[in-house]
């Protein structure tokens, strides 16, 4: 099995860097991506085998610092336009949305050409891109969400680190035990855990409990968010504050989207979900020696398998490109595991192709990597990749768990008017 994932990676990558724009022709492609400048530097190095080897090609990234304009909107104005890039980067969010207007191409009639052995990619992953034989992007990067916990924390409590196979009851346990008072003056001022209530976030525990905020047809919330297995898993989430007061209270959270980040560094809060791409924040403390942080997967509740929610993006082209070719094969080497590798050192994500991912395991000393690939197990396609109006269902969430956390709404109320209110977004009830 390792040597046939060898080759797959070898295959591809040869196959993909070679394709090229043919002997001499003077191309330039335009790339647009999310990228900020450290980003776009990193696509610069994972670009520069490919461009050594097309002499006669020029990449120019179009990328969100440089436009200042939001990159979504950016890039359907440009379609509207007629004058879309080459390649694209698509996060999974706007998948539906492009599909279904048809303005993206469908790779399949063209990935032998270039090279491309699907069989290399994580298979959740690609799902996110592709709706029955169509693959619309071939995947970049993903990450599923997890639990980061300070272990300097953990050892000082005499706590063992938890295990990927922990439960609700360990967790809150565990979260009790590290919440204290630790100067005395009769203040909590570390806890346990931290709240968010962003629903990218809080969903995967959700998951995790057997609930889910739509139901599978994703068509209306009534009947799913407001189930009795959901307004017990939006009970316990939200009871970390009304009831069990090991996170810090939301009034104060909702000033700064980067406070998670500060009190977890600083040693105030213990435990906190998070995907691989904040891993370049913890990176500097780690380093030196502030800090010592370990990921393991979300917990589960006890009856219910473990799950959690892989956001992933990939690089597209149009369907109207003029280069579909030379399109075609840029976007199939951005995502070779020679560009993932690139990538995944500097830790934004996990690569998508499934060698390159054990690659970066196996190199990586601190067990982060092996933690993050773990937890991708049990990795479920995110809302946002499968309903158009999701957007619109995400701004909604919030509310949700703040009518209970600020408000002192009944989660079961509140579940209700939710789903009635969703149902009304999805076009459910009118």
């Amino acid at each position: 099995m390792k040597r046939a994932l060898t080759v797959c990676v070898v295959l591809w990558g040869c196959n993909a860097a070679t394709g090229g724009s043919g002997g001499g022709d003077h191309v330039t492609l335009e790339l647009a991506n999310w990228a900020d400048y450290l980003e776009a530097k990193l696509e610069d190095r994972a670009l520069a085998p490919y461009l050594a080897a097309n002499p006669g090609l020029r990449v120019v990234q179009q990328n969100a610092a440089t436009y200042q304009a939001e990159y979504r909107e950016r890039l359907l104005t440009s379609m509207a336009a007629g004058s879309p890039p080459d390649v694209f980067l698509l996060d999974n969010i706007d998948v539906p949305a492009l599909v279904n207007r048809g303005v993206v191409l469908d790779l399949t009639p063209y990935l032998a050409r270039a090279g491309v052995d699907l069989g290399c990619l994580d298979q959740t992953v690609l799902s996110i891109f592709s709706r029955g034989d169509a693959v619309y992007a071939l995947p970049k990067g993903y990450t599923p969400m997890v639990v980061a916990y300070n272990k300097d924390l953990f050892d000082r409590a005499g706590i063992r680190y938890p295990t990927d196979d922990w439960t609700w009851d360990d967790f809150l346990r565990i979260a009790k035990r590290l919440t204290r008072d630790t100067d005395g003056d009769g203040a909590i001022d570390q806890w346990g855990t931290y709240f968010d209530r962003r629903p990218l976030l809080w969903i995967p525990w959700v998951w995790a409990g057997g609930g889910d905020v739509l139901c599978p047809d994703g068509r209306r919330a009534s009947g799913c968010l407001d189930a009795p297995v959901t307004i017990q898993a939006i009970r316990w989430y939200t009871g970390w504050m009304t009831r069990q007061g090991i996170a810090p209270r939301a009034h104060n959270l909702l000033k700064s989207a980067g406070d998670n980040f500060r009190l977890f560094n600083s040693g105030r809060v213990a435990m906190m979900t998070t995907g691989h791409f904040w891993v370049p924040r913890f990176r500097p403390a780690v380093l030196a020696g502030r800090l010592r942080v370990g990921f393991v997967a979300i917990p589960h509740r006890t009856g219910f398998r473990p799950a959690t929610v892989i956001y992933a993006s990939g690089y597209a082209v149009p369907a109207m490109t003029a280069r579909r070719k030379l399109s075609i094969e840029l976007a199939a080497y951005l995502t070779d595991s020679l560009a993932d590798a690139v990538r995944g050192e500097a830790g934004l994500e996990l690569p998508a192709v499934t060698a390159a991912a054990r690659a970066l395991v196996a190199r990586d000393t601190l067990g982060w990597e092996a933690a993050f690939l773990r937890a991708a197990t049990a990795g479920r396609v995110p809302w946002g990749a499968r309903i158009e109006r999701w957007r619109e269902v995400e701004a909604a969430l919030p509310d949700l768990v703040d009518r209970i956390t600020l408000a002192g709404a009944d989660p079961a109320a509140a579940a209700r008017e939710m789903a009635r209110e969703l149902d009304r977004v999805l076009g459910a009830t009118r």
